[in-house]
């Protein structure tokens, strides 16, 4: 081989420009060039994706495979964004949040029951009985047998009260289930004006009912929407007086009921013989 001359077919540098470079100088396949990369479509709609609905990637990610359809994808993101925002702005946990956010429960309902429960939780043990004892308050009691009474509540027991009577003066120590409603001395005038008698209870004296599962069933949940809803009700007694106002608040034993005169009477629920709304 002379000068590079090859007899077999030519130089090995035969069609390649100095330092290897193909014709005309410029970089040849496999010679120290550059090939482009490759762009994978799946990548480039995801991104695409994104850009133009501003969803995460790994979903876009989805989409683009064929995986998820951009419209459930869009509607799992707003159901996300709403179950963060009930349980940061109601405190809800995330499971109940998921239900509201799915149609399966309802917000209002589920925030009622909450302001319900935590009344009865605070409520629970109010007594009437107690607080005149304590405040030294005179009562007006509606008892078994058709009677009012004027009294200064003088002890409370779990099952009796011993009270002074106003007009005589007299000591007595009476069972509560005898007693039907009580109201502040100074307010009976005016929630005696709210008070009516149904037809049907007007002409009977009746004892007390004295087992519970014999009583009229008026449960906390019942007296308790009635209390949220600020509904105007009716309480009729046993003996058939009917206080007609609002419920001011729920207790284990007795409610509170917001007479049309703005004036409280207290109803016993071991005395209650109806309740309308």
């Amino acid at each position: 081989m002379v000068g590079g001359f090859d007899p077999r077919g030519g130089g090995r540098d035969q069609g390649r420009g100095p330092g290897g470079k193909g014709p005309g100088g410029k970089p040849g396949p496999g010679a120290g060039g550059q090939s482009r990369p490759r762009i994978d479509p799946v990548r480039a709609k995801a991104e695409h994706i994104v850009k133009t609905t501003g969803v995460p990637l790994d979903i876009a990610v989805r989409v683009a495979q064929g995986r998820l359809d951009l419209n459930d994808a869009l509607k799992q993101m707003a159901q996300r964004d709403e179950i963060e925002a009930l349980m940061s702005r109601h405190g809800l946990e995330r499971a109940l949040a998921t239900q509201i956010a799915l149609g399966q429960a309802d917000l209002q309902q589920v925030l009622r029951r909450r302001r319900v429960d935590a009344h009865l939780a605070e409520q629970r043990d109010r007594d009437v009985f107690d607080a005149a004892a304590k405040n030294g308050t005179e009562l007006i009691i509606g008892v078994h047998g058709r009677l009012l009474r004027r009294v200064k509540v003088l002890a409370v027991q779990p099952y009796e009260i011993e009270m002074i009577d106003a007009e005589s003066g007299a000591t007595e120590t009476i069972h509560k289930t005898r007693i039907k409603f009580a109201c502040d001395a100074q307010g009976w005038q005016k929630a005696r004006k709210s008070m009516t008698w149904d037809e049907r209870r007007k002409a009977r004296t009746i004892d007390p009912v004295m087992r519970p599962q014999d009583r009229y069933g008026c449960g906390n949940r019942r007296l308790g929407e009635a209390w949220d809803h600020k509904s105007d009700v009716v309480a009729v007694t046993l003996e058939g007086e009917c206080f007609a106002g609002q419920v001011s608040y729920v207790a284990r034993w007795e409610f509170g009921l917001r007479t049309r005169a703005g004036t409280d009477v207290v109803i016993f629920r071991h005395a209650l013989d109806d309740f309308r709304e």
